[in-house]
């Protein structure tokens, strides 16, 4: 019903922003994520998905497109409403959901506020074929800090080698999220870490 909605903040609350379009005021749900980017008197354009259901209707936002898709494709998981897909993408971005759902990472899926073991390993079955660990990278490359790039940009180069000496996407990303990556760590040293804990 509606892509967006562009116009001025007028105050940000704990899980929602009232955006002023012509005078008229909507209030649309958001991540805290995104919330905290958002100041009273910023001009914002925010992507939206209306919901309504029997128990609720109410207006969802995004600070980009490829967010609202993510979200879309959370809400197309059975027991997965709307305020569930909010509180996953409130802690994980939307690169580090792909992250996690292609490394079967249970752990950081429920890191999200009402999502328990048996939701995460829904959303880890039903968004494995739909998300796209490139894009990702892409994302992360394109809107990350310096440091998060270089980090990025490590994990894929050891990702793609793991994955050409045979290891699946699966084995090697759970690999990948279970070494602790800093500023200094090598494609070497990580690809070292990644082998030995495969192998354990």
């Amino acid at each position: 019903m509606y892509a967006y909605i562009s116009g001025t903040i007028d105050y940000v609350t704990d899980n929602a922003v009232v955006v002023d379009n012509h005078g008229i005021g909507y209030e649309i749900m958001m991540s805290s994520s995104d919330l905290g980017v958002l100041h009273h008197g910023d001009e914002a354009k925010i992507y939206t998905h209306y919901q309504v259901s029997e128990n609720n209707i109410g207006l969802y936002g995004f600070l980009n497109r490829d967010t609202k898709r993510v979200f879309n494709l959370l809400l197309s998981v059975n027991g997965v409403g709307p305020k569930g897909a909010l509180a996953v993408l409130s802690v994980l971005s939307v690169e580090d959901l792909t992250y996690a759902v292609l490394g079967d990472n249970e752990k950081a899926i429920t890191a999200a506020p009402g999502i328990g073991p048996k939701a995460a390993k829904k959303i880890i079955l039903e968004l494995k074929d739909k998300l796209d660990l490139n894009d990702a990278v892409s994302e992360t490359l394109d809107r990350g800090s310096a440091a998060s790039s270089v980090n990025s940009s490590i994990k894929n180069n050891v990702l793609m080698g793991l994955t050409a000496l045979g290891f699946s996407s699966s084995d090697a990303l759970r690999a990948l999220n279970s070494i602790e990556i800093t500023e200094d760590t090598t494609e070497e040293e990580l690809l070292k870490a990644a082998l030995k804990s495969i192998n354990v």
